[in-house]
């Protein structure tokens, strides 16, 4: 079948390439770029380090404590008594757990232009739960003309589909990269889609090269050619006599002038394997995860890698937690709530490093009055100390209090110790 599209004749061949969704715009983007594939979420995960990167991505933004804080006149405190703190920390629905809706939400939204999250309320206005939405299944971010509200129209099969829409409160969205449209994202695998599109043809390259196609270790020469009788012994010789790790290494004995020749399969002087070396590295790259985060520890070192995770984390994962954090800000709280709540990943206990290393912080930060011993037992998952002692903070020197510190008190002569 051919089709006249855009100018250009496609034909369509069963089995060889299939027609995207109409609302996908990066297969799309793929499949009349000519490949024999169409470049979706779905199989750009069938390339191990994309999967890496946005399994790693979304399960350790899933797996951060997201608390709803409440200003206070000294700071802030968690608003356990807010409808919205279980929601987004524990339960988001009765069916899903917090770590299932953040992992897929992200994973949604590093692969797609956005993440897209279905908000319920009841008749008061108050969110009852949130549900993922696919992002494949939203057609786009649409704006209204007469008021310019945005919504989203979710395609709910069968030909039929949901609007979903700003003012009311009715969905979330954060949107990927931002750059020629304000409402709609630039589609990250139509950026990728030259790396993933390699590494894709790399893979079935070394697919069928090793695993589905002929794939001889050489060839055996007779001259004067062979009886059935003699080729029937000669393969059950070989088969007996030279086959497997137990009989590797051993001579070939061969008769009537029959020559042994091996078959030179050099992938590396047909930069294969560099060539998935570089996609390896790009993916990475594009990702913002370190390559030895992909397994990739070619050029890692025990010097370098403690440093290159803390940078994903201040790279990656930091701003990552903004977005989101802003978006719930925006789409989750009610006008007046937003002078009193806002919503915050913690990613301290990403940035602790090793046991001499958060020791260390914790001197430093104890001994000069920054932090008690309770701020610093809750950073390590322990309990308050008994009767508020955990509560007192110190300076360096004597060990003061702040209250006598001031006053400079004689140690014998200190209130509280």
């Amino acid at each position: 079948m051919k089709l006249k599209l855009f100018g250009r004749t496609l034909e369509i061949r069963r089995g060889v390439s299939e027609m995207p969704p109409v609302y996908d715009d990066g297969a799309w983007a793929a499949y009349l770029s000519g490949r024999g594939y169409a470049l979706t979420p779905k199989t750009a995960l069938q390339v191990a380090a994309v999967f890496r990167c946005v399994d790693l991505v979304s399960k350790t933004m899933a797996s951060l404590p997201l608390h709803l804080y409440e200003k206070t006149n000294t700071g802030k405190e968690k608003a356990k008594n807010h409808p919205l703190y279980d929601l987004i920390y524990v339960l988001p629905n009765h069916q899903t757990t917090a770590y299932e809706f953040w992992q897929m939400f992200v994973a949604n939204l590093l692969l797609s232009k956005g993440g897209f999250a279905k908000i319920e309320r009841n008749s008061r206005g108050r969110i009852t739960a949130l549900w993922n939405i696919p992002s494949g299944n939203v057609s786009g971010v649409g704006i209204n003309p007469v008021n310019g509200e945005r919504y989203i129209d979710v395609v709910l099969g069968g030909g039929q589909f949901e609007r979903l829409r700003e003012y009311s409160g009715q969905f979330m969205y954060v949107p990927n990269f931002l750059f020629s449209d304000k409402t709609n994202s630039e589609n990250p695998l139509s950026i990728a889609a030259d790396v993933l599109g390699l590494t894709g043809d790399l893979n079935r390259y070394a697919s069928a090269t090793f695993g589905q196609g002929v794939n001889p270790g050489g060839y055996l020469e007779c001259p004067q050619g062979l009886s059935q009788d003699a080729y029937e012994r000669l393969k059950s010789d070989f088969q007996k006599n030279y086959s497997g790790v137990v009989n590797a290494g051993k001579f070939i004995i061969l008769e009537q002038g029959m020559k042994a020749n091996v078959f030179q399969r050099d992938l590396e002087k047909t930069q294969a394997l560099e060539s998935r070396k570089f996609a390896i590295a790009e993916i990475c790259r594009i990702f913002g995860v370190p390559p030895h985060l992909c397994m990739d520890m070619e050029h890692a070192t025990f010097s370098n890698i403690e440093q290159q995770s803390l940078e994903f984390v201040r790279d990656a994962i930091n701003p990552l937690s903004v977005r989101l954090e802003q978006a719930m800000y925006r789409d989750l709280l009610s006008e007046p709530d937003r002078k009193r709540y806002f919503a915050k990943f913690n990613t301290n206990g990403l940035m602790r490093g090793d046991t001499a290393a958060r020791t260390q912080y914790y001197n430093t930060m104890h001994q000069n009055g920054i932090m008690n011993a309770d701020e610093i037992r809750e950073l390590e998952d322990m309990n308050h100390q008994p009767d508020g002692l955990g509560q007192l903070y110190f300076v360096n020197g004597n060990m003061l209090t702040r209250e006598n510190a001031k006053q400079n008190v004689p140690k014998g002569a200190q209130k509280g110790v």
